[in-house]
């Protein structure tokens, strides 16, 4: 049963849009559909004539499109029922939403407009931009990726909308204070009963992971030199994740389906470890999503302790330094192995990491919203 059916108030439907159907930030916006269907009927649309993003696969979550006729497709998706509070939840806010923004605005004036920000993309785009001579040509300043032009879309959407939802209050503190009224909405799951059995004293011992998709920024050359460095731990990774393939003499790294369920994938390793290496604002204010998967699953935590990893998992988790060694962060997981931190992560995903808990304080951004009655 959903919360809208025990909430006194309008009738919510709510249609969730990404700007990428093919990209990883697509998972962000099932995040947000995930979500909103505790309270209401809830599309999920994105932009994009690609493959749809692969991560998709591991979600109850239908993925519909946005064409270069969106205007008409979109107009399809409002409700008739004037007793039905339509709202337009737009993740990260790159182009074309600052258009759908406006669209929205004059074509659907008592529809609530809200926009979802889960990370820094501007600062990211200027990290990325900033490695390469290749990777500043890949985002010239006319490619909504650059950071200039994710800030005007962002800027413009802002302006249009009824409020706002952030992946942590850390990550709030960076945008403009205007952007209020503001709540947060972490990354959430949905609960899975019955996880496979985490296997024991396998083949290769301590098994260790980071199930995602793996950047420079996400520590990956920590990742490889920590299997590398100690036979006794085994690598577990997605396979094309980002860390490329294992070697002659890497027997101790074993990847799996990128497809497969992720309950199915974290009972595959016995610690779960998030480094980031970039101490810039993008990275620190990131949210992983792979730490909640890891809190839901049950599974010991080592991360870096961003200012966004702590707000979420503070207390729950083994803080990975910048300055700690390969034979302290090895010992770190050989500890872990043997912890109670997996449980304690546990115990904090049921508290707010979950669609029902993160519905609770969408509800709250939402009661006190007015917009013009009118038919739509």
């Amino acid at each position: 049963m959903s919360l809208n059916s025990q909430v006194v108030g309008p009738t919510f439907e709510f249609i969730v849009i990404g700007h990428d159907v093919s990209s990883n930030a697509l998972g962000r916006a099932i995040s947000l559909a995930m979500v909103s269907r505790e309270l209401g009927i809830t599309r999920l649309l994105a932009f994009g004539r690609g493959r749809t993003w692969a991560g998709s696969r591991q979600f109850d979550i239908e993925v519909e499109r946005l064409s270069r006729n969106w205007k008409h497709e979109l107009r399809g998706t409002f409700s008739q029922d004037e007793e039905v509070q339509t709202v337009v939840w737009l993740s990260k806010g790159l182009a074309p939403l600052d258009r759908l923004a406006r669209y929205v605005r004059q074509a659907f004036p008592g529809a609530i407009v809200i926009l979802d920000l889960d990370d820094d993309d501007a600062a990211l785009a200027e990290a990325f931009a900033k490695r390469s001579v290749s990777n500043r040509l890949k985002l010239n300043p006319l490619r909504r990726g650059h950071a200039s032009q994710i800030r005007k879309a962002q800027s413009k959407i802002a302006a249009l909308a009824h409020g706002f939802t952030f992946s942590s209050n850390s990550l709030a503190s960076v945008f403009p204070s205007k952007f209020i009224p503001r709540t947060r909405i972490p990354h959430v799951r949905t609960d899975i009963s019955g996880d496979s059995i985490r296997p024991t004293d396998g083949p290769w011992g301590i098994r260790f992971g980071s199930l995602g998709t793996l950047r420079p920024h996400k520590g990956s050359a920590l990742l490889l030199e920590l299997m590398r460095s100690n036979k006794d731990l085994t690598l577990v990774s997605f396979k094309d994740c980002g860390l490329g393939r294992p070697g002659p003499g890497e027997e101790n790294w074993i990847e799996i389906p990128s497809d497969t369920p992720l309950h199915e994938a974290y009972a595959q390793i016995d610690v779960s470890v998030i480094p980031i290496t970039d101490g810039g604002a993008g990275a620190q204010f990131q949210l992983p999503a792979k730490l909640v998967d890891s809190m839901r699953s049950g599974v010991p935590v080592l991360a870096s302790p961003t200012p966004a990893i702590e707000e979420i998992a503070s207390g729950t988790y083994a803080r990975l330094e910048p300055d700690a060694t390969l034979m302290e962060i090895s010992g770190l997981v050989r500890q872990l192995s043997q912890s109670n931190y997996g449980a304690l992560g546990r115990m904090r995903y049921e508290e707010f990491l979950t669609p029902a808990a993160a519905a609770q304080e969408l509800l709250s951004l939402l009661k006190p919203v007015k917009v013009p009655k009118s038919p739509q």
